[in-house]
């Protein structure tokens, strides 16, 4: 009985549970349905992870991937013995030992239970918040690929190492201004400070930096698409194939390339009298995504880390100056090397010491940079080197 003299049901049913009974368990279809939204949203809003491969990391917390150096040819000789040219071999790893989590604490179960729209609105921010993480780690990764100057090994005819070689990266920064050379030799001095050198077998190719010429060349459409071109161009004269990659474009600059209606999809043209549905598709043969997942604050060490950053990884995720000054970014499947321990999971589950329920998704990840010569950026003139 209760206090008002009423009769109350010994085994209340509760909705959401398993059997209707309250076991304490959640419906796995409520699950189902909270989770199946936080990946739905995390694939729509990470392109990242459409775009690049990933390496499992399961019993070690560091993925490895070998380098092989190019071999040289030699012409053979009657008489002459052939010389053995041994190549150089490497290999960049990346370290996973973070968990990224979004958690959402509730007392009532009801109220995750009992409303659909409440469990897709969870999912939804879920979704958002994981999605637009991953894809600013990945970019901020490309940002920094593209600065890379690689350092080789340089052989006699015997084979035998001489000394080394840089290229690419900001120690051969590419000048959009032609007619300057005597600036372009003060720019390139300059930019030796902004060079981030990595070793790397022979054969392997530094990164592409493009420098505008002028001040809010960034906001000029002929001025940026000359700039796509020396990028392209660069890249394939590394012998890479710019046609498997993506240039990633902040939202200002894509619209900026929109005024340039040699660039338009040749379906929404200015020809056809149709330029309010025009879009970009590609420029130079290289597809265009537009996306607002460009670093937009400065890390400070040791003050705001990114929440990849650490000792172990020497800050490697920190987005620098140099960083936010990058407009467009263009990268290759092989550019970067990403490997995760846990993929993207969803729970729901009950604390008995804090009388709250707890609604997470979280995965742990972690990428570097891989192939320098398959990452190129634009950046403005102010990048240090004005």
């Amino acid at each position: 009985m209760s206090i008002l003299g009423q009769t109350v049901a010994n085994h209340q049913t509760r909705s959401g549970h398993q059997g209707g009974i309250d076991t304490g368990n959640v419906n796995p279809l409520h699950i189902d349905e909270y989770g199946g939204e936080v990946e739905h949203r995390f694939l729509k809003e990470s392109f990242m992870r459409q775009f690049f491969s990933f390496k499992s990391v399961r019993g070690t917390d560091t993925v490895t991937n070998d380098r092989m150096g190019s071999t040289q040819l030699q012409k053979v000789s009657r008489g002459v013995r052939p010389v053995d040219h041994a190549p150089t071999f490497d290999n960049i790893s990346v370290k996973v030992d973070t968990i990224v989590l979004a958690r959402t604490n509730t007392f009532l179960l009801e109220e995750f239970q009992e409303h659909f729209d409440t469990r897709m609105e969870i999912g939804m921010e879920h979704g958002m918040e994981i999605g637009k993480f991953f894809d600013e780690a990945f970019l901020v990764q490309g940002i920094k690929a593209s600065q890379i100057t690689v350092r080789t090994p340089v052989k006699d005819a015997s084979g035998a190492i001489t000394g080394t070689a840089d290229s690419g990266g900001f120690a051969e920064i590419v000048y959009t201004d032609r007619a300057a050379a005597g600036d372009l030799a003060a720019v390139s001095a300059q930019a030796l400070t902004l060079a981030k050198f990595r070793t790397a077998p022979e054969g392997f190719k530094g990164a592409t930096a493009v420098i505008l010429d002028s001040v809010d060349d960034e906001l000029d459409s002929v001025a940026l698409e000359l700039a796509i071109q020396d990028m392209c161009q660069n890249i394939e004269e590394k012998d890479v194939d710019v046609e498997n990659g993506v240039i990633l474009l902040r939202p200002a600059q894509y619209y900026t390339l929109l005024r340039n209606s040699l660039l338009l999809d040749k379906d929404f043209s200015t020809s056809n009298g149709d330029y309010a549905q025009g879009k970009i598709l590609a420029s130079n043969g290289v597809r265009i995504q537009k996306t607002n997942r460009f670093p937009t604050e400065i890390n400070v060490d040791g003050t705001n880390d990114h929440y990849l950053s650490n000792a172990g990884n020497g800050l490697a995720y920190n987005v620098t100056a140099t960083d936010l000054e990058a407009m467009a970014v263009l990268l290759m499947p092989k550019a970067l090397l990403a490997g995760e321990t846990i993929p993207l999971t969803s729970k729901v589950y009950y604390v008995d010491q804090e009388f709250q329920w707890f609604i997470d998704s979280y995965l742990s990840f972690g990428v570097t940079p891989n192939r320098a010569e398959m990452a190129a950026a634009i950046y403005k003139k102010s990048t240090g080197v004005a």
